[in-house]
């Protein structure tokens, strides 16, 4: 096994952003990498709702106290209207006072301050609560005096937290509210986590809310709305702060909760690339392995090749040196014909088996010929035969085999003729094989009733010519190999037989197959084109 087989270009690759997964050390960086990365994006995303939620808040205090305010501001309008209704103050202003302190609890006290011809400044009339002061009215008409009439001024009270709003109704006649600045924002409307501030120029009216917390300015930033309040008569400016701390930036839970899905998921995906990584170098094995098999397939069906090739040039000179001792027993028997012809025995038993004789020598001499040309890659040129005729021909050779096994070789050949264009000699070799094959497979099965057939019969526009056996029939993994070069299944066989038939047969176009009898054993069926005209049969006949 290679020492770095992810670099070994026949596996898959890993992807390169996965590659740190496979060392602990890298691994754990690259978890971590991930926290600081979850941190930084939780941090900035809960900043942003924090901010957020002070704006809004800010914006809201902002609206009430600029209402507020404004409100004051209508108050003393309508106080100065009603001042100047009347020629002396009656108690139609004190109501309008009390009732204004009543219903407005942050303005603690009204003061009506009256200027006479020749006199000093005085106060006129007053309506104060139990937190409200008199104004001095020398400071009331001094802050006022340079106003014109209906004109309003802002000044500090004396009070902490108080400051007062005046306005000059003529130039005799002013009015003076005092405003207690910590009721101008009510308890429910300051969040509980904000420290609000409330002033003016001259120092805070109002400071609320949470305090500084205790924790280290490392792990505290503070978030700050700050902006004036609406109002052209009363300088105020509302500061609302909030401290973050990093627990609010960072919850510890969904960190947590994070870092273990996310150490889980690495460690699980780590776990599945190595497996990944471990089938494909199994897988690489297995192939490398099937390669090898292969080879050596490919090398031993080479060697058995050249072994062919050598046996076929053997053949041919054993076929050139068979030609004259096979042509000299021809001469002899014909000349021994004729000598029995000579001598009045003709169709004797010796003359039988002198004709038999000639029969034979001229098919082997024919079989000879054959041989060498298909050594030498030349095929003989076909013709017009009775397959009836070659059938029952190769049959009866074959019997004498057969019958010495204790092989019963039936046959079933049409009457009439059955014409095909073919080689006979090279059809009754083929024939012989599957007879031969059939007696083998029977032989092997150990039947004692071992029984072969071979049938004729026409199929349409071609002639079936079936070899049939009760053998042990084809084991299925055998089957579909069984025409394959150089394959066979007996331990002596050179897979060559079968091999040479279906190539024969498909020469004259015909076409050859196999399969198991439902009733046991196996069935070879060749099958050849019937002569196409009457040309054709009448050139068999002759």
């Amino acid at each position: 096994m290679m020492l770095f087989p992810f670099l070994d270009p026949a596996l898959p690759r890993m992807p390169r952003r996965l590659t740190f997964l496979r060392s602990s050390a890298a691994l754990a960086g690259g978890w971590l990498l991930l926290l600081a990365a979850f941190g930084l994006y939780s941090a900035t995303s809960h900043r942003q709702a924090l901010e957020q939620e002070v704006s809004e808040s800010g914006r809201a205090l902002q609206r009430a106290i600029s209402q507020r305010v404004a409100q004051h501001d209508a108050h003393l309008t309508s106080l100065s209207a009603l001042g100047l209704a009347q020629a002396q103050p009656s108690e139609d202003f004190d109501l309008v006072a009390r009732s204004i302190l009543r219903f407005y609890p942050r303005i603690v006290a009204i003061d009506l301050i009256g200027v006479p011809a020749g006199e000093g400044a005085r106060v006129v009339s007053t309506a104060k609560s139990t937190d409200g002061s008199t104004a001095d009215p020398a400071e009331v008409f001094k802050a006022v005096e340079m106003l014109t009439a209906g004109k309003a001024a802002y000044g500090p009270d004396a009070k902490p937290g108080h400051y007062r709003l005046m306005k000059r109704m003529n130039d005799t006649m002013a009015v003076s509210l005092d405003i207690d600045g910590a009721r101008l924002v009510e308890g429910e409307e300051l969040p509980r986590w904000a420290a609000l501030k409330l002033s003016t120029a001259a120092g805070p009216l109002l400071e609320a809310g949470a305090g500084q917390p205790a924790a280290s300015s490392l792990l505290a930033r503070t978030i700050v709305f700050d902006a004036p309040i609406a109002s052209a008569t009363q300088p105020l400016r509302l500061s609302l702060q909030r401290h973050v701390t990093l627990a609010q930036l960072l919850p510890p839970g969904p960190f947590a909760l994070f870092a273990g899905l996310s150490l889980a998921g690495l460690v699980l995906v780590r776990s599945l690339l190595r497996h990944r990584q471990e089938a494909a170098v199994a897988r690489e094995a297995v192939q490398a392995a099937a390669r090898r098999e292969a080879l050596r397939q490919h090398e031993t069906k080479l060697a058995h090749a050249l072994r062919i090739n050598s046996m076929g040039e053997m053949a041919s000179g054993i076929a050139h040196e068979l030609t004259q001792p096979l042509t000299a027993l021809l001469s002899q028997s014909q000349a021994g014909r004729r000598i029995a012809a000579a001598n009045d025995l003709a169709d004797t038993p010796i003359d039988t088996v002198l004709a038999a004789n000639v029969q034979q020598a001229k098919r082997a001499a024919d079989i000879l010929v054959r041989l060498r040309a298909y050594v030498g890659k030349s095929a003989p040129e076909a013709g017009v035969h009775d397959l009836g005729r070659h059938v029952a021909d190769i049959v009866a050779l074959s019997r004498i085999d057969l019958d010495r096994r204790g092989i019963v070789l039936d046959i079933d050949v049409p009457d009439t003729p059955a014409i095909a264009r073919i080689d006979p000699v090279e059809i009754e070799q083929v024939i012989h094989n599957l007879i031969r094959n059939a007696a083998d497979a029977v032989e092997q099965a150990g039947r004692a009733d071992g029984r072969v057939l071979v049938a004729l019969k026409p199929e349409g526009a071609s002639y079936a010519i079936a070899v049939s056996d009760n053998g042990a029939g084809i084991p299925p993994d055998i089957l579909p190999r069984l025409f394959e070069p150089f394959f066979s299944s007996k331990p002596d066989g050179m897979g060559l037989g079968l091999s040479l038939c279906e190539s024969i047969v498909e020469r004259f176009d015909g076409e050859i197959s196999a399969k198991n009898r439902a009733e046991g054993g196996a069935v070879f069926t060749v099958r050849l084109p019937a002569a196409r005209d009457a040309h054709e049969r009448e050139e068999a006949a002759e």
